[in-house]
């Protein structure tokens, strides 16, 4: 009876110790293998941000809305994780949905005149745009630019640029935006990174 009883007191302390032990065992994996350190924003599972500290047991994140989340290093370990700090390139990309009634010469004058506005900024790498698609709602051309691993704001302050040369286009050659069958005066689309 005391060995049975010794044995479900070591099996209830194994289950309380499992998260520790595999903690402790991740920390050491991150350890040897390096894909992140203090000071590189990361993105894993919901948690985006700048790692702070780096513990046994976890890791310290500092997020995008000055939130401080402690992420445990199996999580580290187990999920799939974006080192953004280690990318080659910042990608942004614009979707513009241009109204139907738009005459092809001014799709093709816009295409020109953004492609020549983006070759005069120093920092884009490379860049695409083109008239990507005819719909039902709309013409869509799309626009992809590629950075170096610039500072955030840096970046931002590029996208916003670039949005006004193009709405600043677009006013000159009248051209309007469909959305949902509507004309607005702006262009809708997506802009990310």
């Amino acid at each position: 009876s005391l060995l049975t009883g010794l044995s479900i007191v070591g099996a209830a302390l194994a289950l309380a110790f499992r998260e520790s032990l595999e903690n402790l065992i991740a920390s050491f994996v991150i350890f040897f293998d390096r894909p992140f350190q203090a000071g590189d924003f990361v993105k894993v599972q919901s948690v985006a941000g700048v790692v702070e500290r780096v513990d046994l047991r976890s890791r310290r994140v500092r997020t995008c809305d000055k939130s401080y989340v402690t992420v445990p290093n199996k999580q580290m370990v187990d999920s799939i994780l974006d080192n953004v700090s280690k990318r080659s390139q910042i990608r942004g990309a614009i979707d513009l949905h241009l109204h139907l009634q738009t005459p092809t010469a001014k799709i093709n004058e816009l295409l020109t005149e953004v492609r020549s506005f983006l070759s005069t900024i120093p920092e884009i790498q490379t860049q695409t745009v083109l008239f990507n698609d005819i719909r039902l709602q709309a013409y869509v051309v799309f626009i992809e630019f590629f950075t170096p691993p610039i500072p955030w704001p840096q970046f931002t302050a590029i996208k916003e640029r670039i949005n006004f040369q193009i709405l600043q286009t677009m006013d000159r050659l009248e051209i309007k935006v469909a959305a949902e069958g509507k004309d607005l005066a702006f262009p809708l689309g997506n802009t990310q990174a």
